[in-house]
């Protein structure tokens, strides 16, 4: 016996009760299966946004961190350039300097002895000195040491500007010859001595430096 009859059109019918139920079975189970996978589908499609939101957000997170690394990188580099050039700045002014200071102190001497040499910024010397003891120095009673070979016109005249005026108490004076002095005096009294000498005016050689410095860096400016 066939499982299906034909009918009178020629299409093919159940043959059995049974064999509708098992279609219809299987057409359930087919339904069953095909929500089923669109249900996981459906679930697999919103996990993989979900893991690609993620993984997008997690790359965003590191690109910005990587370019907030790189930019304080960035800039940690730039300080240490900009510090590098103003130390290497400060070291090349620091090297000019002191090469300028020894310049200046190996022309100095010279210079001045060109000027004590000089008739008249001698005598501008001389009454520099005088004013600056007749300033600083109490005692009345002096003991003024010039070098050799002074002409007594130029010793008569250090002892006129020394003894003072009719303002000022009379001065004892004594004038020796002190052969080492190569330019300018000393003064002395019983408990002090300025210096008028080289050797006593650049004494204060910080403050000598300083004002040296001050008055070269001047002449750069525009007036």
């Amino acid at each position: 016996m066939n499982e299906f009859q034909s009918d009178t059109d020629g299409s093919s019918t159940p043959a059995s009760v049974l064999d509708a139920q098992v279609e219809a079975l299987l057409e359930r189970i087919a339904t069953n299966r095909d929500r089923h996978c669109a249900q996981l589908r459906s679930a697999t499609e919103l996990q993989a946004r979900d893991l690609l939101r993620s993984a997008r957000k997690e790359a965003l997170a590191d690109v910005r961190a990587a370019s907030a690394r790189e930019r304080k990188l960035a800039e940690q580099a730039l300080q240490q350039a900009v510090a590098t050039a103003a130390l290497e700045t400060r070291q090349r002014a620091q090297a000019a300097t002191r090469t300028l200071l020894t310049v200046m102190w190996s022309a100095i001497d010279g210079v001045l002895e060109a000027r004590w040499a000089d008739a008249a910024h001698r005598k501008s010397w001389l009454e520099a000195a005088v004013h600056q003891a007749n300033c600083l120095l109490s005692e009345l009673s002096w003991r003024i040491e010039h070098g050799a070979g002074w002409p007594n016109e130029e010793l008569g005249a250090l002892r006129a500007l020394s003894a003072g005026d009719e303002r000022s108490p009379a001065r004892t004076l004594e004038l020796a010859c002190d052969p080492s002095l190569r330019a300018g005096v000393r003064i002395r009294t019983a408990g002090a001595c300025l210096d008028a000498t080289p050797a006593g005016l650049l004494a204060s050689r910080a403050e000598i430096e300083s004002e040296f410095l001050a008055q070269y860096l001047s002449l750069g400016k525009p007036r």
